[in-house]
């Protein structure tokens, strides 16, 4: 059997992107009939029910997001965010993907029984000119517009620390690394409605999900704290391209 191997994965941005990273090379590798080979250490490997085996052969790099098609014995170097590689995907294969294992399923259950997510990211897009921070209060304008209740909302950030989340998930001896994102994706996970951020985590928190989601419609606002943001339905619709890459797709 010919192989293929990412060797990048888990070094290129943080957890939405690398599963488009891995959702990518793995479609590729099925699609083609070839073994992929990843890092040993990759988050994935503790999170998701993956078997792909370790990095074994030493293949030349592909150029950054560099199309390719029918090749084997290369290592994949990328992002992996245009439209043009998801469109070798299929959505229920790659959810298959990425399902997680019960014992973190178990870990982080829902919350309450009835609540509305909405996914503030903020971190390395404050002042950033690439991207836009949308403000809270476009999130409680857009709440109040599709006629859901502001007593419902449950904001989720790396910055807000919920009251009722008190585990040191650093400390799982189950995992090497650090997991404390885990709690704020099964927020979203978990959500009845969500509004989520233009981030590759939030599209990611729709995505493996069966909530009603809203996505901002950021373009042109890059660079700026966004306070007048409009929502729409769906997963999809804001296609913000940097460096050739998207941050919103569909699939």
């Amino acid at each position: 059997m010919y192989s293929i191997s990412m060797s990048c994965l888990g070094n290129y941005g943080r957890f939405g992107n690398q599963l488009f990273q891995y959702a990518f090379a793995k479609s590729y590798a099925m699609k083609n009939g070839y073994e992929l080979q990843i890092p040993k250490d990759w988050i994935g490997r503790a999170l998701f029910d993956i078997a792909d085996p370790e990095l074994r052969d030493s293949f030349a790099a592909t150029g950054l997001d560099q199309r390719i098609e029918d090749q084997h014995s290369i290592d994949l170097h990328g992002f992996y965010q245009h439209q043009d590689f998801l469109n070798i995907m299929d959505s229920d294969t790659v959810r298959s993907f990425f399902k997680f294992k019960d014992v973190w399923v178990d870990m982080f259950p829902k919350v309450k029984p009835y609540y509305i997510a909405c996914h503030l990211r903020r971190g390395d897009y404050v002042n950033n000119p690439n991207y836009a921070c949308v403000h809270e209060d476009s999130y409680l304008r857009a709440v109040e517009k599709y006629g859901y209740s502001l007593d419902d909302i449950i904001f989720v950030g790396e910055e807000i620390k919920q009251p009722n989340d008190t585990r040191n998930y650093s400390s799982d001896k189950s995992f090497h690394g650090n997991i404390d994102f885990l709690y704020d994706f099964f927020l979203l996970l978990n959500a009845d409605v969500l509004f989520r951020s233009n981030s590759t985590f939030g599209w990611w928190g729709s995505f493996l999900s069966k909530n009603k989601t809203f996505s901002p419609i950021i373009q042109g606002r890059q660079g700026e704290v966004a306070y007048d943001i409009e929502f729409v339905e769906g997963n999809h619709p804001c296609h913000q391209e940097i460096d050739n890459r998207h941050s919103d797709l569909k699939l």
